[in-house]
């Protein structure tokens, strides 16, 4: 009671008039640290209650510090927590991402690998590429518009419409005439020589646009093409079992490929259509260009082609899967789904990587439809044709390398000069 009748007192007289003594302020102090250090934080805040703000300040040396580092210890406990919260989601997208991307990659693969081994059984039993190749666009076509009908794939907006159709022809042709020569060469040709060819599609892009599109390149660029035109030259020439046909209908497809490359770059500005979107587009209308043409060519021995293929699949011990007798139209609709799939997981990978990692995994696919063909046609190649082969494979990677610094180095120099 007398500490606190003390305590009353001083409140009631300003530190400055208070020259009575040095001691009893210090001695208020002591008691003062001395309960802000025992007591509970609740106690000393109600003590602080009886001191008129600037009688002696004791609370704000006393209580206030404590205050402020309790503070400051949960401000800094709610920041540690909030960036840890910050560390996690990038790192979960990122594992994410990186699984989405790795079963496009998968998927790519696989799809391609199996389409590849199904379509040259198919043409050992049904050897018409026209027909064959419009089966395989016409299904993929009608399977895009189940999916925008349904919603499963977002449709167009605006729908397909005519000029749509119009601006789609150029690439649509192309998208055609490369994939039908591509069945030919299957047809008259091993899987793996035909892979080994269309690796020399880089060369054939260069030279094209060089001559038709107005476009340069560096010398390094030019340099790679030596790989890749030397390794198809040498894996053609030692090919034990060489085509001249199946070779130049590969190189036909490499053409028509390039071509599509080429064209297809303004067609997501002036159609408004991307990734599978767009492939869908392609299909839909090089699927009605590719009809006429077909039937033209092969129509007439149509009926007794599909008469004769279900006899010719038994015969051949040909089945889905290697374990499954299917039938020859089921087979041949599982194929054309596998054309379709594959070529879609290809946009999607596309849409998710660089175009250098694209060129990467398009480089590796190659070497996984070569070695899947030889494992199960048991097709043999020569030593000199496997050194070549990855030579040309090799090329084929290094030519994206190089092509995408040169990219690179463009863009730089064009920022550079825009902020001068």
């Amino acid at each position: 009671m007398a500490a606190i009748g003390a305590m009353s007192g001083l409140r009631a007289v300003p530190l400055a008039r208070t020259a009575a003594s040095a001691k009893q302020p210090a001695v208020v102090r002591a008691q003062a640290v001395m309960s802000s250090t025992a007591a509970p934080r609740e106690v000393r805040l109600a003590s602080s209650a009886f001191l008129a703000p600037g009688a002696i300040g004791l609370t704000r040396r006393s209580v206030a510090p404590v205050a402020s580092r309790s503070s400051r210890m949960v401000v800094k406990a709610e920041a540690a927590s909030a960036a840890a919260v910050e560390a996690a989601e990038p790192a979960e997208k990122d594992m994410t991402q990186t699984l989405k991307v790795s079963l496009y990659i998968f998927g790519w693969y696989f799809l391609n690998a199996i389409f590849a081994i199904m379509n040259k059984k198919t043409l050992a039993v049904f050897p018409y590429p026209w027909i064959l190749s419009w089966i395989q666009i016409a299904v993929g076509a009608v399977f895009m518009l189940i999916m925008w009908k349904l919603r499963i794939f977002k449709p167009p907006e605006g729908g397909f419409t005519k000029d749509m159709f119009k601006a789609l022809i150029p690439t649509s042709f192309y998208h055609m005439v490369a994939h039908v020569s591509a069945c030919a060469s299957y047809k008259f040709g091993s899987v793996s020589f035909m892979q080994v060819v269309k690796a020399g599609e880089p060369a054939i892009a260069v030279l094209l646009l060089s001559m038709f599109f107005g476009r340069k390149y560096s010398w390094r660029v030019w340099l790679t093409l030596i790989p890749i035109v030397g390794g198809v030259a040498v894996g053609s020439t030692t090919e034990i079992n060489f085509s001249m046909a199946a070779f130049l209908c590969a190189m036909t497809s490499n053409v028509t490929s390039a071509l599509r490359a080429a064209t297809s770059k303004d067609l997501q500005a002036d159609t408004g259509l991307k990734g599978i979107n767009l492939y869908g587009g392609i299909a839909i209308v090089s699927g009605i260009m590719l009809l006429p043409l077909s039937l033209l060519v092969e129509g007439s021995q149509m009926g007794a082609a599909f008469a004769a293929a279900p006899a010719l699949m038994t015969a051949k011990g040909t089945l889905l899967f290697g374990i499954w007798n299917a039938g020859f139209m089921a087979y041949l609709i599982i194929g054309s789904m596998f054309y379709h799939l594959y070529n879609q997981t290809a946009y999607q990978a596309l849409g998710e990587l660089t175009p250098l990692s694209h060129s990467v995994a398009n480089t590796v696919k190659r070497v996984v439809i070569i070695l899947a063909s030889v494992a199960v046609f048991k097709n043999p190649i020569t030593p000199l044709g496997q050194v070549s082969a990855a030579i040309a494979i090799l090329g084929t990677f290094i030519y994206s390398v190089v092509v995408q610094q040169d990219k690179e180095k463009a863009a730089k120099e064009a920022a550079a000069a825009k902020a001068d």
